[in-house]
């Protein structure tokens, strides 16, 4: 009897053990949401960086937890580096990105270089209405396709136009 007990707790902790190895901090979903960091909505109002309270109509808290099982990617510019696996990302008139690398980058980017990256979108906050921010951590580094620098350029471009047509520096 005692050991059918002890046999069946040793199974049970043998499988939570599996279960929690699956689901270690470096595993970035595969599936992807449909959520583009560039949002032309950021240039309706050029005076004010872009706000989320809501995504899609859902309280945007609501709306990463109800997609913490997939991945976003993004494209975006360093604008700082904490160290080899932590950076600060941003496109003007946008929040700002602070990113994690599941691993410490071999070739760390540079303030200034646009990098492309897969990762798991886990937080947003303001401080108090100002230095919006999106949290995306664990991330991998991926190759930037023409089509996402071209995006990305057009965004840059249109972005600046608006700031200049606000007179903004």
């Amino acid at each position: 009897m005692m050991k059918k007990f002890f046999g069946s707790k040793m199974l049970c902790l043998a499988g939570l053990i599996l279960l929690m190895t699956g689901c270690s901090f470096n595993d970035i979903p595969e599936d992807t949401i449909d959520f583009p960091y560039l949002d032309e909505r950021a240039l309706e109002n050029p005076e004010e960086e872009l706000t989320y309270s809501e995504v899609d109509g859902e309280y945007v808290h609501d709306f990463i937890k109800a997609n913490k099982d997939k991945a976003i990617r993004w494209t975006a510019t360093v604008t700082r580096v904490e160290n080899n696996s932590t950076y600060e990302l941003q496109e003007p008139l946008l929040p700002a990105i602070l990113v994690t690398f599941a691993d410490e980058l071999e070739s760390p980017p540079r303030v200034g270089d646009v990098i492309t990256f897969t990762g798991v979108l886990t937080g947003y906050g303001e401080t108090f209405g100002k230095d919006p921010l999106w949290v995306v951590r664990p991330a991998s580094l991926e190759s930037t396709t023409s089509e996402e620098q071209e995006a990305l350029t057009t965004y840059q471009q249109a972005a600046q136009q608006a700031k200049e047509g606000a007179d903004l520096p």
